[in-house]
């Protein structure tokens, strides 16, 4: 049986897209399960979801968007995640 990522999972994930420890598209991958399939395990936590969501996406293209090299987030948008994040343990959520 799959388990739900945990917290230091997903916030491993966005620190590893700024550090290119790796890349958005395997990110992307990882997250899309949770996203897409029905007969995984439900996820109770509310910013495990969130964060999920916003890391599954994190690969789409977007040709016109030459800042992030084509990419529609880029580092800006990554380490606001991680910023939203962050701030969302401390205040307890």
């Amino acid at each position: 049986m799959v388990s739900v990522p945990s917290r230091d999972e997903v916030r491993q994930a966005i620190v590893d897209l700024l550090e290119g420890r790796r890349s958005r598209e395997e990110v992307d991958r990882w997250a899309a399960p949770w996203a897409t399939l029905d007969d995984l395990p439900e996820i109770d936590d509310e910013l495990v979801w969130d964060t999920l969501d916003w890391l599954f996406g994190c690969a789409t293209i977007d040709p016109s968007n030459l800042a992030n090299n084509g990419y529609l987030f880029g580092e800006a948008d990554f380490r606001a995640w991680l910023e939203e994040f962050d701030a969302a343990v401390a205040r307890g959520e």
